[in-house]
């Protein structure tokens, strides 16, 4: 099993081209009712998991070059000199919950943060709880803390068991990948051993980037259960 084995799908209003990850397909669809991205994943054709996105974390463009080439910009603003890149709404909050290590923000600023972020996933929440059974959530480690600070406001909020059953094999990031395609998945591990094949796994990452933690995760929870199990994430990277 290699990342090519998938096919992410992501519906949005605005969606990037030519981002060189032959996972992910975008589709276009104006007549979305917000700016969430709604993501579908496949394993061999088959649909092993279906989630929401809030947004990209960085403003964007679609420019044409001169040979009619269409290309995603990244949008920028200058400021005492310097060009930085335009951060989306929930991109600048999670930039700032992720990254500003010396000057860390405020715990009850950060905490109004997750608070929003979570605000958004509830109705999504609401509805699977109407329509499913055995909700679980479960949650990708990282250094952040975020995913861990949602999935325990949420499973509170709206009374589903968390369960912490996700943990790293090794130190080595997605990021670092040099050939995406011919990934092996060994990144994560995932004990369902006090789970049952009846629970359905709703699980709460940070930032979607190359999509190999996502691949990975959903796979196992799917290669267990046999069923469509969900994900919430805040945050798609615009150019992985």
């Amino acid at each position: 099993m290699v990342v090519n084995d998938f096919k992410i799908v992501i519906k949005a209003k605005k969606v990037p081209v030519n981002i060189n990850n032959e996972i992910i397909e975008y589709i276009q669809d104006t007549s979305l009712q917000n700016n969430h991205l709604q993501c579908k994943i496949f394993f061999q054709k088959t649909l092993i998991a279906q989630g929401v996105i809030l947004d990209f974390y960085k403003e964007f463009e679609i420019l044409q070059d001169f040979n009619q080439n269409l290309f995603t910009h990244i949008l920028t603003f200058e400021y005492k000199g310097q060009e930085y890149q335009k951060y989306t709404y929930f991109g600048k909050k999670l930039y700032e919950m992720k990254y500003l290590k010396r000057d860390p923000i405020k715990q009850e600023i950060r905490e109004t943060y997750v608070d929003e972020i979570i605000s958004h996933f509830n109705g999504y929440i609401k509805y699977l709880k109407e329509n499913y059974t055995d909700l679980k959530i479960v949650f990708i480690p990282s250094s952040s803390q975020i995913p861990d600070e949602i999935a325990t406001k949420l499973s509170a909020i709206n009374s589903i068991p968390l369960k912490t059953i996700i943990s790293k094999n090794t130190q080595v990031s997605s990021k670092s990948m040099i050939n995406l395609s011919t990934q092996q998945f060994n990144k994560y591990s995932i004990d369902l051993s006090q789970s049952n094949i009846s629970d359905t796994f709703v699980l709460i990452d940070d930032v979607m980037g190359t999509t190999a933690s996502i691949c990975e995760s959903m796979y196992k929870l799917y290669d267990f259960n046999k069923k469509v199990n969900f994900f919430f994430i805040p945050l798609k990277d615009v150019k992985r």
